[in-house]
């Protein structure tokens, strides 16, 4: 709990006081001395020695009505004032804590003092550690707000903002790893590269905006079609890759199938134009091949997703058909 601090008028009172006592010692004296000069009961004595006793009997009262309690407190408290400092000075020095020595007890001027000292510094002490703790929660703050936007820019930067797949440049930044992980393993590695057939015919017949949702319907079959593990991008206008860790060719030709099927259920009411369909290749890299690179794989299944255009479109190829039919 807070202390008031002293109350100024009461010190002011005192000094009043101590003003007034010395006030009448004074009138006192002066009295004294005025009462021997006018009864003459010195008459008879020397001037000099009659002045001498009348400043001797003043000097007596003024002694009698002298506030000596405020005069030697007042010298009690110089004292005290002296011993604190010292105290203070000492403890200073030796960086020990100054909290025992501010709040003893007394109920005098000093006691005050040392009370006022103690409660400013607490208070000073308390300010400067709501100081600390605000500006660690805005340091918090802004490293969780700095962090976050961050993840946001780089989330940004590594999607398509058409179809909400890795673009290009997440595919550069992922591949490598995705394959060292996979041989590590030894599991194998299965590309699907798709490109939407007729897409320039949708674009040139029916605008723009009709390819963006043939796109955006593909981005988002991509999205809730594939494992966990896989990872789809944009690396073209319409041509896609999907990375498949684990997967065999069987198993890259179903997804395949599956989404190039699903693709085809999408509402088509523009009957002047064909509806769109999706070619895919497939390829694999297994734990048998020697040194595997990524630009391989990645170029293995471009030239099975070509063949499948080459024959007839809207269809699935994998590269050991591919050399299979070569």
């Amino acid at each position: 709990m807070r202390k008031h601090p002293p109350n100024p008028r009461a010190r002011r009172r005192r000094l009043d006081l101590t003003t007034t006592l010395w006030f009448l010692a004074g009138l006192g004296g002066a009295t004294a001395s005025a009462v021997v000069a006018v009864t003459g009961r010195f008459d008879q004595w020397h001037p000099v020695a009659e002045v001498m006793a009348a400043a001797a009997l003043g000097g007596l009262a003024v002694l009698a009505f002298a506030p000596w309690k405020q005069i030697l407190s007042g010298s009690v408290q110089r004292r005290d004032i002296r011993r604190l400092t010292e105290h203070l000075q000492e403890r200073n020095r030796k960086r020990e804590p100054l909290g025992a020595l501010l709040a003893e007890a007394g109920d005098d001027d000093v006691a005050e003092l040392r009370r006022a000292i103690h409660e400013a510094l607490s208070l000073a002490a308390a300010d400067r550690l709501e100081a600390q703790r605000l500006r660690r929660t805005m340091d918090d703050s802004i490293l969780r707000e700095t962090s976050r936007a961050t993840g946001r820019l780089q989330r940004e930067a590594s999607t398509d903002a058409l179809t909400h797949v890795g673009n290009r440049r997440a595919l550069h930044e992922q591949v490598d790893g995705i394959l060292a992980r996979v041989r590590d393993d030894g599991r194998p590695l299965t590309a699907l590269a798709i490109d939407v057939d007729l897409f320039k015919r949708v674009n040139d017949q029916l605008g723009h905006a009709a390819g963006d949702e043939c796109l955006a319907f593909l981005g988002r079959l991509l999205a809730g079609g594939l494992r966990d593990d896989d990872q789809a991008y944009r690396i073209g206008g319409d041509e896609f890759l999907v990375l498949m860790p684990g997967a065999t060719s069987d198993v890259g030709r179903r997804v395949g199938e599956r989404i190039s099927s699903l693709f085809a259920q999408m509402a088509w009411t523009h009957t002047e134009t064909p509806r769109p369909t999706l070619s895919v290749g497939v390829a694999t890299l297994t734990a048998r091949d020697r040194a595997p690179v990524a630009d391989d794989l990645i170029r293995q299944a471009d030239e099975a997703m070509y063949a499948a255009k080459r024959a007839g479109r809207g269809r699935v190829m994998t590269t050991h058909e591919l050399k299979g039919a070569a």
